[in-house]
Formats: C-alpha cells, structure tokens, sequence
C-alpha cells in the first residue's frame, strides 16, 4: 500500500474553455479543454468522471484505455481536448494521454517526460515516486523540465506549489492545470486474525450442568470450560483488534482528506483574487471531500470531520468577505404613535423618508439629529413609491400620477400617463424626476420647470433599453443603476455602461439597489440570503454582510457606511 501525497496548480479560468483534474478512487486525471465548452459544464465533465471511477473496475491498461474512450464519447467532447491521465492498481500505474498531454516521473532525483500526445503506458511503482500529469502550456510557463527539475528538493509536494504560485500567478496562466502524486510506501495491512478462526459457539446456558458431568466426566468438563474460556478471550481479542484496526484506517482517511483539504484551500486563497469562480470550484471540491468522510458514519472521528466542515467554512467567508453582523435599535416611530408603522425608505443627505401607509403618513427622520417631523394625507395611503428633494416629499399612486408633499400641502405633479406601463419605483435626482416602468422596458424622465414638470422622455438613448422584466429596483448617483433577479444594470447618460459584476453566489435576487454620491460603494440586497452584497462602482465585488435583521425587513439604506434597516415601527442600525 502507498500513501498518497496530493497537490496541484489552476490556473486563472478562462470563460470559453475548461481545466480541470480529478482525484477520485485511485484515478488521477487532468483535462484541458482549449474553447468550445463553458466553465460549467466542465466541472460536471470533472463530476460525471468521478461518479463513473466509482462505478468501474478496472483491472489492466486496456481496460483503463476503453475507460478514458468511453468519457470521452459520452460526453462528445469538443476539437481542442487533452487527457493527461493515471489509474494506480496496486503497485502498477496505468498511464493514458491524448493531444497535449504529457505524465512525467520523477525518480532518483531525475525529472523524465514518461508519455505524451496520444499514448498510453504501464509499469511498476517504486517508493518516493514522484508523478506530473500536466499539459504543453504548464511546462512552458515553468521553463519545461529543467524549470521544474529545480522546484525538487525532498520536499512535500505542498511546498512545491506554494513556491511556484506566485509565479505562475504574474503570467498568462489562463487554462493550465498539473496534478502532483507523490508515493510513499506504509506499512502492510494485517489480515484480521478471526478471518483464520472459526466463531466458537455459544454454550445454552440452559444446559444441565449435571448431565454435562455425566456425560463427559469431570475431566473433559473442565477442558472444555478451558477451551471455551480461551476461544472467548481470543474472540474478544480478534474483535477488538478489528476494530482498532478499522479506527486506525479510518483515521488515516482522515489524514490524506486533511492534506488534501488543506491544499484545496489554500490554493482557493491564492486565487481568489484574480479568480473567483475557481476558487469557489475549489471550496466546493473541498466540501464534498468532507462529506465523502462524514458518509462513513464513524463516531470516533465525528468531532474530526466538523473541525474540517469548519475550515472550509471559514476559509469560504475569509475568501467571500462573508460577516455575520450584529444589529441594534436606531430608533422607534411608536414615540409619535404606538400604531405607527413603516414600509418604505427612501434617504437624502441625512434626511430619512419613511411612509406609514396605513395611516398616510410620510415621517422624516434626521439621522444626525434623531429629530422626527411628518406629513399626513389621505392619498399617501394608496401609495406604492416615495422619494424626497429638498424638503420637498413625493409619492406615486397606481393610476392616479406622481404627488407632492410642500409645507403640508399635497397636490399632484404629474398626470396619470396613458403610456405608462407597470410603474415600480421613483427617484428624483436633481429635482427630476424618474419612473422605473417594468411593463413597458422604460424609465421616464420628467424635468423640472419653473412651472412644474415637463412632458415626459425616455431616459435610454437610441437602442439602450434592456428587457426589465426581472429588474426590482432603480438607483441614481449621477449614473443609473437597476437591479433584480439575477441582473444589474448600469447606465450614464442613457448608455449602457461596461459595468460587470461577478458576485460569488450566483443565484441573487436583489430586491433593492442603493447608490449615493455621498458613497464609495454599491449595495444590493437579496432579502432570501439575509445578505447585502457590496460591489464597487465598477462592478468589482468586495464583501457581502449578513444579518437576521435583513431576512426579514421591509427595506433598507445606508449612511457613512452604516446600513439602517426598516422593521414595524422600529429601524435597526448595522454598523
């Protein structure tokens, strides 16, 4: 039997093409896919092969050949695939590579390219063998053999890959991947003893222990009873040997899943700067591996296998920017009304907006101040939307128009517009105002006039509108940003902005995006998860907070960085 010390380099992924490796019941592959595939389907390339090992046997090279012959047919790969692949039975190495492929060996201090392009090898094993499953492009970026001759010098294969990251992470690195095996013998398994014994029988205890006498006599009584005593001591001893035998294997599973873990994680780390995606491919391989040992059942390892559920969840929330945050009361309505309640926010400057429909009334809230002033009407009651300006308090009801709150005095704005389709959000930025209109792909802009409001406008330039059927929410800072269901736009000026956001969660439904002159930063919240997801202006994700307040709050908006939160008639502030 060998040990197995495992490592391996990703490189950053490419969106049209795949590299991938395996690990899985003694197979050790590598795939590179030049174009034609997504990252997506790769990994359930990578999946379906693991799933497939483990429902094979394999017993000689040919066998393994048809194995790689039959995935790949399965699974109609595209032109421009390589295979660099092993399968370790015993102490033979089945070895396999297709197109760009190469396996090397390292013995006796000496690097040695085994097999490449389309070829397939078998031979035996020697303690402190050292396989390289790689690609062409891998052994460029290292300088071919001699390059990565040099990174040898007895020691874990860990190492190696710590010190050639770095350098592999300053180039073009974009689809290379290499599998490391190191081999080190371990000491022969012993064959339980009991498999050679057979279980002695148990005695009735109802037997007559008289008859026994007389049956036997004395003599062979009390050679029996010996002969029974040592066959149960010996059964006991054999047992207990199983299963000290049995935790012992068990607990070096536990050890290679630990240093395979490990150097999943820590490559997650690495890479999850320049590349997120890989990075949470990498955290979740690491999690099935924790389940692969938590399959077992075994209690004497349990508090083992959660110390390993831990640091990959950890390791997840360092890499994620992911924070669990405390909440705590800001300020309650209920000292103008104990039946006060609110339902919407909308903030400008440090004044806070808040609309208790039910009873009409519009409060505004100082936030630096904690001073609070309101506004009652009976249209505010049929309100959906609200937005504040200079003092000055707007809100849209469902086929009536836009309504204005001045001094205490309401009177309506704009018209209820025939054109209009689903109207699902209002802001007013630098005294215009704009209508989010799901129903008809549109936001409608209407100037200020000395007068009132002018008639209204697209604000999407020529061929700039979007389908905003999954859009929720509409933000402005001078740009536009809208945000839903999987979706997030970014628009300056009526155009289309380059503005990409690659959150780490893929399945996001923000109901609300928030954006402000007066921040830095960009929130999203996906009121499901519990989360607001911070982004930069430019897209670039940065952190994502966590609270229970936020799976249960009706909305949301942030100061000086503070996110305050609406609940009934209280609003919570998370630091």
């Amino acid at each position: 039997m060998y040990k197995q010390d495992i490592g391996f380099y990703l490189g950053n992924e490419k969106s049209d093409g795949f590299s991938g490796l395996v690990d899985e019941n003694n197979l050790f592959l590598t795939v590179e896919i030049e174009a034609g595939i997504t990252p997506d389907i790769g990994r359930e390339l990578t999946a379906y092969i693991r799933e497939k090992i483990n429902l094979s046997q394999i017993e000689n090279l040919q066998q393994f050949d048809s194995f790689i012959s039959n995935i790949i047919k399965e699974k109609n790969l595209p032109s421009g695939f390589s295979f660099s692949a092993g399968y370790l039975k015993g102490n033979i190495f089945y070895l396999k590579t297709i197109n760009q492929g190469k396996i090397y060996i390292r013995r006796n201090n000496k690097l040695v390219l085994l097999i490449k392009g389309d070829a397939t090898a078998s031979g035996y094993i020697v303690e402190s063998d050292i396989f390289i499953f790689t690609f062409n492009k891998f052994m460029k970026l290292l300088g071919e053999e001699s390059g990565l001759n040099q990174k040898f010098d007895h020691r874990p294969i860990s190492n190696i890959i710590d010190e050639i990251t770095p350098e592999l992470l300053t180039k073009d690195d974009k689809g290379t991947v290499a599998l490391f095996i190191k081999l080190n013998k371990m000491d022969e398994e012993i064959k339980p003893v009991n498999d050679f014994f057979e279980v002695p029988k148990k005695i009735n205890p109802l037997l007559n222990l008289k008859d026994f006498y007389l049956r036997f006599g004395q003599q062979k009584t009390f050679t029996f009873i010996t002969v029974f005593v040592l066959g149960m001591i010996l059964f006991w001893s054999v047992g207990l040997g199983y299963i000290r035998r049995s935790q012992e294997s068990n607990q070096k599973k536990i050890n290679l899943t630990k240093d395979l873990i490990s150097q999943k994680l820590s490559q997650a780390e690495d890479v999850s700067f320049l590349n997120m995606s890989s990075a949470l491919s990498l955290i979740s391989d690491s999690r099935s591996e924790v389940e692969k040992l938590a399959s077992l059942r075994s209690t004497s390892f349990s508090e083992q296998v959660k110390e390993l559920e831990q640091l990959v969840l950890n390791t997840e929330n360092k890499i994620l920017k992911k924070e669990e945050k405390k909440y705590s009361e800001f300020f309650d309505l209920t000292v103008d009304d104990k039946n006060a309640k609110g339902d919407k926010f909308y903030l400008e400057g440090d004044n806070l907006l808040i609309s208790d429909k039910g009873r009409g009334i519009l409060y505004t809230l100082s936030l630096e101040k904690k001073s609070l002033d309101k506004d009652q009407s009976a249209e505010i009651k049929k309100s959906s939307n609200i937005a504040l300006f200079e003092e000055k308090k707007y809100f849209y009801i469902e086929g009536s128009g836009v309504y204005q709150i001045v001094d205490g005095k309401t009177k309506k704005i704009i018209e209820n517009d025939k054109d209009w389709g689903n109207i699902i959000d209002l802001m007013v930025f630098n005294g215009n105002v704009y209508l989010l209109d799901q129903g008809k792909d549109e936001i409608w802009k209407y100037l200020i006039t000395e007068s009132g409001f002018g008639t209204k406008n697209s604000y999407f330039q020529s061929g700039q509108s979007v389908d905003l059927s999954q859009v929720n929410s509409l933000s402005i800072d001078g740009s536009i940003y809208l945000a839903g269901d999987q979706v997030i736009f970014k628009y300056t000026s009526g155009l289309r902005d380059g503005f990409t956001v690659e959150l780490p969660n893929g399945n996001v439904d923000m109901i609300k995006i928030f954006a402000s002159n007066d921040l830095e930063r960009l929130y999203g919240w996906d009121k499901e998860k519990g989360t607001i997801f911070v982004m930069g202006k430019n897209g670039d994700y940065q952190e994502q907070i966590n609270s229970k307040i936020l799976a249960t709050a009706t909305d949301f908006v942030v100061y000086k960085d503070s996110i305050y939160v609406l609940q009934g008639s209280k609003i919570f502030k998370i630091e």
